[in-house]
């Protein structure tokens, strides 16, 4: 079986998965593996994110008989559909349900945003305005100032097909016209490329939905390991 080291169990929101595997198999250590299920999202609206959330304690149980060290849960559209401290609620029933370690992708942003001192953040998104409002309403009602945000205006099919140039320039162009302590780049559907670069040309760290993820799931499950070219944030797991 996989996962000597740490076997992290996901909750992926939408019915396919492909750049957040991408991502995650590059930046996470030897010995560390990935359990997935799946919830329902196709788009971004109301009655998807809500049938989404009924979907999740079935799902976490899925992830319970297969071992896992801790339950990650993606989808933060749905957790800021609830508003500020949903995630909290969330984290306890599932905790309660398996006994497992739990966290979602928007409570390890912020966790991650607060380990890096920030106070005043950018927001570099591949959302439309009203998931970007959702995004700002979010983290001002967790204690943050956003500087700015702006989003590529993309549908959930469309994010995996945003070029890496494209995301790149949105990201860095995004913090130039809104400077701030760090940028956040949600959504793990949408890659930010070279983060490492992007951080030395803006001279503040960069936080994607699945960086914050890993970072936080490594760091419950102490694994220590130093994690190069993929940001300040984890080279924060070093030894």
């Amino acid at each position: 079986m996989y996962g000597w080291r740490a076997r992290i169990g996901h909750i992926y929101p939408a019915v396919v998965a492909e750049t957040f595997l991408s991502d995650f198999f590059r930046i996470v250590p030897d010995g560390v593996t990935l359990a997935m299920s799946y919830l329902s999202i196709e788009i971004l609206k109301k009655e998807d994110l809500e049938r989404s959330l009924g979907q999740i304690d079935r799902a976490a149980d899925f992830l319970k008989q297969r071992g896992v060290d801790i339950i990650t849960i993606g989808g933060a559209p749905m957790v800021r559909h609830l508003g500020p401290g949903s995630d909290q609620k969330i984290i306890e029933r599932i905790q309660n349900q398996t006994g497992i370690p739990t966290t979602t992708s928007q409570t390890a942003a912020v966790d991650a945003f607060r380990e890096l001192g920030w106070k005043r953040i950018t927001v570099a998104s591949p959302y439309h305005d009203d998931q970007n409002e959702r995004v700002r309403a979010f983290l001002e009602g967790s204690g943050f100032t956003v500087a700015g945000i702006r989003g590529l205006k993309k549908n959930v099919v469309e994010i995996h097909d945003i070029p890496l140039p494209t995301a790149y320039r949105h990201i860095r162009d995004t913090f130039w016209a809104y400077p701030s302590d760090g940028v956040y780049v949600p959504c793990a559907h949408f890659t930010a490329p070279r983060v490492e670069t992007l951080e030395a040309d803006l001279g503040v760290p960069v936080v994607t939905s699945t960086i914050a993820m890993i970072w936080q799931a490594l760091k419950v499950l102490r694994v220590r390991h130093l994690i190069e070219g993929e940001g300040r944030l984890l080279r924060r797991l070093a030894p």
